[in-house]
């Protein structure tokens, strides 16, 4: 009878002294906290430089420029680069081709809307390469017929190419 009231008791007492869960609301369910001034481990930080109104990620620098790319350098993590990219530009999923991961046909963040850009990680090289490239269309010329728009563009309307009259 002792060893049933012991038993009792310590049922008793535990369920007295529990602890409540821990409740997470949306704003930090899990998240880790950090200074609002303050990068988390292996996240990119932006420069003020643009280009076509992306930043450049910190730690890259413009190796090259052209007049519809530009071609940036730096020693930083490809997961970390992935995640920037996604962070400022508007993105699909990416093609990946040999140590390539390639954005095509995206938009940037906080740059002019009706511009297209293929966004490129090279991961190939002991530093990575990231290119950014304008591939917007140039607009059609309005009042051109379908057989006039072919034949600028060097077809037939069939979709054949126009047989060169210049002898070989």
């Amino acid at each position: 009878m002792a060893h049933k009231s012991l038993w009792i008791g310590l049922l008793l007492f535990g369920c007295r002294h529990h602890q409540a869960p821990t409740v997470f609301t949306s704003h930090d369910a899990g998240a880790p906290r950090q200074a609002v001034d303050r990068l988390l481990p292996d996240e990119l930080g932006q420069s003020k430089l643009l280009v076509f109104g992306f930043p450049i990620p910190q730690g890259m620098n413009v190796e090259r420029r052209y007049a519809d790319s530009v071609h940036l350098v730096g020693p930083v993590s490809p997961t970390a680069l992935t995640a920037y990219i996604r962070a400022h530009a508007a993105t699909g999923p990416a093609e990946l081709i040999g140590n390539r991961k390639i954005f095509s046909k995206i938009r940037i963040r906080g740059g002019d809307p009706s511009r297209l850009y293929n966004i490129e990680i090279d991961d190939s090289g002991a530093a990575r390469r990231l290119i950014v490239t304008d591939v917007t269309p140039l607009p059609m010329e309005p009042g051109l017929s379908v057989e006039e728009r072919w034949k600028r563009a060097g077809y037939n309307p069939d979709g054949t190419p126009i047989a060169s009259s210049e002898p070989r």
